[in-house]
């Protein structure tokens, strides 16, 4: 599979407070397969606006090599970001346009053809339920409405690739259900899919590969698969316990252990004794916590000790 998007050691620095120097990206590297749905990890400030913003051409001045659509991004790329749907973390919107004048006419920015404007807006003001608020102008609308027109306007073009910042920020359960739904249309359309998140059950709900950055670095990537099967499996049985068993009080044991223990456990418990082998669910949150604990003062226990 091809990456449709693709960082190679690109850092990113610039002037902050007393003209300090602030180190925003240091030699950051991942790829997003073609197809897939990333989940891009971090705390606040760990970096993910950053790249994002990278890419989009928010920002400018790296070095490094990053690769969109297998092409080097160089300055002001518009035929190749035109591909791109985004919605920024804190999205700003022209207040005095209307819904569907200000899809229509972004639309029409992004390269789609006149004539399939009309269906195009359609289409997302009926995801979004947008329908019956065509005529609204953004300046009355809530956040967790303007975040719905942030994601009609992301996808109304239909991108090749969707780059979303954070995109459940100020939603209700009810919403954040139906962005997932959206945005996994969107993904059987034929949509590469890219967001940030520091929210561990979205990426697991939405996502095949994951990516983690924090202090500017990427501490890890792969397949969230391959993440998940780092779980232990759990072997319960009647009878004698093995070595390192845990007893249970109705004459059952449980026995926890790697899966690269798996045969050699399975060879020395008779198979009439076995009631279940299955795979622990691998507590997200706790991982995440767990892998960024010592590189970010969030992640330490107060009192001094980590």
């Amino acid at each position: 599979m091809s990456d449709i998007l693709s960082f190679d050691r690109v850092s990113y620095s610039y002037r902050g407070e007393w003209l300090n120097l602030v180190h925003a990206v240091r030699e950051v590297s991942f790829a997003v397969p073609t197809g897939s749905a990333y989940g891009f990890l971090g705390a606040n400030g760990a970096g993910k606006s950053t790249s994002i913003r990278l890419v989009t051409g928010l920002l400018s001045g790296h070095a490094g090599s990053i690769r969109l659509f297998g092409q080097e991004l160089r300055g002001e790329d518009h035929r190749l970001r035109a591909r791109i749907g985004y919605l920024p973390e804190q999205p700003y919107f022209y207040d005095n346009l209307a819904v569907g004048e200000y899809l229509a006419w972004l639309a029409r920015l992004s390269g789609m053809p006149t004539d399939r404007i009309p269906a195009a807006v359609d289409r997302v003001c009926g995801l979004l339920d947008l329908d019956g608020l065509r005529t609204r102008h953004l300046r009355s609308f809530s956040k967790g409405m303007r975040q719905r027109f942030g994601l009609a306007q992301a996808i109304v073009h239909e991108p090749d690739l969707l780059i979303l910042d954070e995109p459940f920020s100020g939603l209700d359960p009810l919403w954040r259900a139906r962005f997932k739904e959206v945005m996994a249309l969107e993904r059987r359309r034929g949509a590469t899919l890219f967001f940030s998140s520091h929210i561990l059950g979205d990426v697991e709900d939405l996502c095949d590969h994951y990516g983690v950055i924090d202090h500017g670095r990427v501490l890890e990537q792969g397949r969230l698969a391959d993440l998940l099967g780092q779980a232990p499996l759990e072997l319960a049985g009647t009878g004698q316990a093995p070595d390192g068993a845990e007893a249970r009080g109705d004459g059952t044991w449980v026995l926890r252990f790697p899966d690269e223990r798996r045969a050699a456990v399975l060879a020395a418990v008779p198979a009439e004794r076995i009631l279940r082998l299955e795979r622990q669910r691998i507590a997200l949150e706790d991982w995440f916590v767990a892998r960024i604990k010592a590189t970010h003062n969030a992640g330490r226990t107060l009192g001094g000790t980590s």
